[in-house]
């Protein structure tokens, strides 16, 4: 499963290239067809045109977003530190966590997003087990990534 079942298109494939790939974050591949279908009744589909602002650094989160076309850069005070594309999840920790949104996401090029509200985020978490285990696993992902990343700079 790819983020096809939320974009009807298969994300594997470059259309400028006709290459496959592998998206970076396939967190939308971890989750069964039931709760794909779940996902898509609560979401709101939204697309940003390059250089607009899908949340801003230090607004309170009130939203997450599965990206399912494009790309993003992420940013901290004005500073690029990351770029997300088809398949990652974003916003989350900030929402569950009931705080700001910690970075900056500017669309880099033609961006889709699903759009998934913080109360619609937690009623996911219960009705829709295997997005919920996706979802742990995708944070428990990133959360190692940190800890090696601590790691070696330190």
């Amino acid at each position: 499963m790819t983020v096809e079942l939320l974009t009807g298109q298969d994300p594997t494939t470059s259309p400028a290239r006709g290459r496959r790939r592998t998206p970076p974050e396939d967190f939308l591949g971890n989750f069964s067809v039931a709760d794909h279908a779940r996902v898509r009744a609560v979401a709101r589909l939204r697309e940003l045109a390059p250089g607009e602002c899908l949340f801003d650094q230090g607004a309170v989160a009130t939203a997450a977003f599965v990206v399912t076309g494009g790309t993003a850069d992420i940013l901290v005070r004005g500073t690029a530190v990351g770029e997300i594309g088809a398949g990652a999840i974003l916003g989350d920790t900030d929402v569950l966590g009931r705080r700001t949104y910690r970075s900056r996401v500017e669309a880099r090029s033609p961006l889709t997003v699903w759009q998934i509200d913080a109360t619609d985020l937690d009623r996911l978490l219960v009705d829709a087990p295997t997005f919920a285990r996706a979802l742990a696993r995708d944070l428990g992902r990133r959360l190692r990534a940190a800890e090696l990343s601590l790691t070696a700079s330190g």
